[in-house]
């Protein structure tokens, strides 16, 4: 159980930090956003979502970190959004929190975070969540081209060139791959940029704030024309 004390902390660094994002959190997103973090320190030793270190620090290298892509972005309403390598549902769950309208599918092909994942979108009661048990490579193998997303989104995943072999052939035309990544993103881009080019992509690293958080942050996206 999480002290009283550091539990208003932690709702206060939510509400502070979110409000630094432009993001005005209604008593309902509060809610799921506790009872979120709940699930997680009561499934991370069996499922292993976030490091033991980052328990206390859910609000800021979390949550805040997943809405971070909302200083360059707001998901349109209704837009197919895919969360690869989900693990605790991050960056999918927070922006479905904060953007009911968008349409989620979580890709997670590891069982026991897979089964967290199903709990914690039956608990939040989020609407309409599909969620997958495959790796993306098979994915590349059975979706057609109508069924790619409008924004693909990958968090602590790989190295990027890898990624834009893996994500990028499920974006559709027009779509966005985004990655965020740490302070080693521009050096992760160098040998990105010509499989970029190659597949007829565009691509820029964009240093975005985390509220609470010193260490540098990078969303990069990656379009498709």
């Amino acid at each position: 159980m999480v002290p009283e004390k550091k539990q208003a902390g932690w709702k206060r660094e939510l509400a502070e930090g979110c409000r630094e994002l432009g993001i005005d959190l209604s008593k309902d997103q509060l809610q799921a956003f506790d009872t979120y973090q709940r699930m997680i320190r009561q499934w991370n030793r069996l499922a292993d979502l976030v490091s033991p270190g980052d328990l206390s620090r859910l609000a800021s290298r979390h949550f805040l970190d997943s809405l971070s892509l909302l200083q360059l972005l707001v998901p349109l309403e209704g837009a197919r959004v895919l969360d690869i390598g989900s693990g605790g549902g991050f960056p999918g769950l927070p922006l479905k929190i904060c953007c009911p309208g968008i349409d989620l599918t979580l890709l997670e092909p590891r069982q026991k975070a897979w089964f967290f994942l199903r709990e914690a979108v039956a608990s939040l009661s989020l609407g309409p969540v599909t969620l997958l048990r495959e790796r993306a490579q098979d994915m590349q193998e059975t979706r057609r081209p109508a069924d790619r997303f409008d924004m693909v989104l990958t968090r602590a995943l790989a190295p990027m060139d890898r990624l834009v072999r893996i994500c990028f052939p499920l974006v559709r035309p027009g779509g966005l791959l985004v990655a965020y990544k740490g302070r080693r993103a521009q050096e992760e881009m160098v040998p990105a940029r010509e499989i970029i080019q190659q597949a007829g992509g565009w691509a820029v690293e964009v240093p975005v704030k985390v509220p609470f958080v010193t260490a540098g942050r990078f969303l990069i996206l990656v379009g498709r024309p």
